[in-house]
């Protein structure tokens, strides 16, 4: 199962909270029991938001509340906003971060100094030097 991102719940405290992962390409924020993350407060809309990710696996925040908004990094906003990592959107007085999940890191290839490299280099030119001048004289023959 892909996992997008994930959802922190921050505490009223300022501490992380339940932490939900975002495994479906939706997940929508609201009173009714159909939404993915829930919150029985009166003031919440039965839909109030959603976040979706596109095709380029990018999660893009909707605000489906017209009464009482959903804020992004403190702010209202109108059309449908890309999410950064880090971002933090409001619903009445509940909090939560999105994050992106961790990118895996490829391994290194073991660093080399210029001296190994110039021996490496040194090596491969007189094993090439080797070859042909062996069959140059195969050829001779």
């Amino acid at each position: 199962m892909p996992c997008y991102g994930k959802i922190v719940v921050i505490k009223r405290n300022g501490t992380d909270g339940i932490v939900f992962p975002l495994t479906s390409t939706s997940c929508l924020f609201g009173r009714k029991t159909e939404c993915d993350i829930r919150m029985r407060l009166p003031w919440v809309s039965n839909e109030h938001c959603k976040i979706n990710i596109n095709e380029n696996k990018e999660a893009v925040l909707t605000n489906l509340s017209a009464a009482n908004p959903t804020q992004l990094n403190g702010a209202c906003f109108e059309q449908p906003v890309p999410l950064k990592h880090g971002d933090i959107l409001t619903i009445i007085d509940r909090s939560f971060r999105f994050e992106y999940p961790l990118q895996s890191t490829p391994k290194k290839r073991p660093s080399r100094s210029p001296k190994d490299e110039t021996l490496q280099q040194v090596a491969e030119v007189e094993l090439l030097h080797k070859q042909t001048s062996g069959t140059k004289s195969l050829g001779a023959s």
